[in-house]
């Protein structure tokens, strides 16, 4: 009888752990690439929408900082991924529009770009220090530590923009 439960417990233990999603440490870099990339690019289409249609005008030079770091940042990931041989999909590298309610806000526009600035440059400076810590590719890793500086700092500000 206690053959039986031990083989039932065991059972269930390990139809639990298939069903929690591993990690797949061959994809770590491209994975992270990919974040990375859309990331990026979500920041400098939102930016371009922010140079045109913030009122503020901190909110507007934001905006535009976050096309020309954020378009920096993309090319430097793009030779990056090239000279690690990591093909990125189209889908990680193509136009990426903003948010659709970013788009469409009108006087509510400098208020929902402040927040979403916020909340993505929090999410993507936790991105990046995963992965300038527990990354297994040293030269992405490198990338991940050089650009949390910067990323860290657009945090800082869009937070205290967010405060005024």
């Amino acid at each position: 009888m206690s053959k039986l439960l031990f083989v039932i417990f065991l059972g269930f233990c390990v139809a639990a752990k298939a069903q929690i999603p591993q990690p797949d440490p061959d994809t770590t870099a491209r994975h992270f690439l990919i974040v990375a990339s859309i990331k990026s690019l979500q920041e400098v289409s939102a930016g371009n929408l922010a140079a045109q249609k913030a009122m503020r005008p901190d909110v507007k030079a934001f905006g535009q900082m976050m096309v020309k770091d954020h378009g920096d940042t993309e090319q430097k990931l793009l030779a990056l991924a090239k000279s690690r041989h990591i093909i990125l999909p189209s889908a990680a590298t193509g136009a990426i529009r903003p948010d659709l309610n970013l788009e469409k806000a009108s006087t509510r526009f400098d208020q929902l770009y402040v927040h979403a600035m916020v909340a993505g440059h929090g999410n993507t400076v936790q991105v990046f220090e995963n992965y300038a810590t527990a990354g297994k590719d040293p030269e992405v890793k490198a990338f991940a530590q050089q650009m949390l500086p910067t990323l860290r700092h657009h945090l800082m500000e869009i937070k205290a923009i967010e405060e005024k």
